[in-house]
């Protein structure tokens, strides 16, 4: 590459070597000011846990504990215990979990409809599907049945913030035909738990809610005798569990490759020789997490975060190749000063506008 007019004085020197040793320092310090802030504000969760059972076979005891009323005639009483979730995938918008459904029914108000249950939103197959009775006693006139669920779950993930967000997972369990008439629901908060032994390592873990509700069905289904082109609700609960991503462990890996890119630009912006070398493997490293993404990512993740993020990257990648041109070709006219001012801040401009740039995106409870 052609450089300036004429090799440049000592002088210069030293104080441009001085301003690209404290640009990098800078760079350094904020880099890992950045990294540790992630840590320092990751917001615990609500833990899932519950009291220790002190002897074999002895109830637990609840502090200031009460008595889960009985169900009323004709009301099914539902309680979950969840035991593992895995493989959550959030290109396929879905997750795996396994759990332990209660049911209490009174005898009082005619057929136990327990075995019609089902988890609507699951995609049930021969590898994971699974609703099976374990255990069935009867006590006065009350019917207890336990089931063992296996499901592939299907959730919606809003992915806005990744890696610093939070996803609500739902498990909404009811009647398998919504068009019949079913018995109404209450829920059993007091004994529905997340099993204490069960972590996510990727992921801060609340506990479980149990809320009633409705589902809709648009239309009859097809059933004679019902009319057309209406909105049906059939009673339904939603086991719900907040988890939040652990974006301190998330956010250097998901991004390694963009923070390779930057650094491989401060290189290009601070020495006079083999910029293109450097510049060429800051768009390679860029490259590469942007296909790492994709794999991992649905494309409407990349309206928040990790597209701004990209975004910034490529646009100081364009900086640092329009900024090698213009030190190695610097116009005549501007004078020999103009050209010595330019070589010494091109390299502080970057480090300060891509910091900040990075700063203003990340989401505010994190910053």
């Amino acid at each position: 590459m052609a450089t300036g007019k004429g090799p440049p004085s000592n002088g210069f020197r030293n104080a441009q070597g001085g301003s690209r040793a404290l640009a990098l320092t800078v760079f350094v310090v904020v880099a890992g000011l950045l990294t540790a802030s992630q840590a320092s504000h990751a917001e615990p969760l609500e833990p899932a846990s519950i009291p220790v059972q002190k002897a074999p076979g002895a109830p637990p005891s609840l502090p200031n504990s009460v008595a889960v009323p009985a169900p009323p005639p004709g009301t099914l009483q539902l309680g979950v215990y969840v035991t593992a979730i895995d493989a959550i995938d959030l290109l396929g918008n879905s997750f795996n979990a396994q759990f332990y459904l209660s049911t209490v029914w009174s005898q009082a108000g005619g057929e136990n409809p327990s075995d019609s249950l089902e988890v609507l939103n699951a995609i049930h197959n021969n590898d994971i599907g699974r609703f099976e009775l374990i255990s069935s006693r009867v006590l006065d006139d009350l019917e207890w049945r336990l089931y063992s669920v296996r499901s592939k779950i299907i959730n919606p993930w809003v992915l806005f913030d990744y890696p610093f967000d939070s996803q609500l997972l739902r498990i909404r369990i009811g009647m398998s035909n919504p068009m019949e008439k079913s018995a109404a629901f209450s829920v059993d908060r007091l004994n529905s738990y997340v099993h204490p032994e069960l972590i996510l390592y990727d992921w801060q873990m609340g506990a479980l809610d149990l809320v009633s509700g409705f589902v809709s069905v648009v239309g009859n289904l097809g059933m004679p005798g019902r009319d057309s082109g209406v909105v049906y609700q059939a009673p339904v609960v939603n086991a719900l569990i907040e988890i939040r991503r652990r974006g301190n462990l998330e956010f250097v890996p998901s991004f390694l490759g963009y923070f390779l890119a930057i650094g491989l630009c401060v290189l290009a912006l601070a020495i006079s020789r083999s910029r293109d070398d450097l510049i060429l493997g800051a768009v390679v490293s860029a490259a590469a997490n942007s296909v790492y993404l994709a794999e991992i990512l649905p494309v409407s993740a990349l309206g928040g975060f990790s597209g701004q993020i990209q975004i910034i990257v490529y646009t100081g990648i364009l900086y640092a190749a329009t900024a090698d041109e213009l030190t190695d070709h610097v116009p005549p006219e501007w004078g020999e000063r103009v050209a010595a001012s330019l070589k010494l801040g091109l390299l502080p401009v970057y480090l300060l506008a891509t910091v900040l740039a990075i700063y203003a995106i990340v989401p505010s409870r994190v910053v």
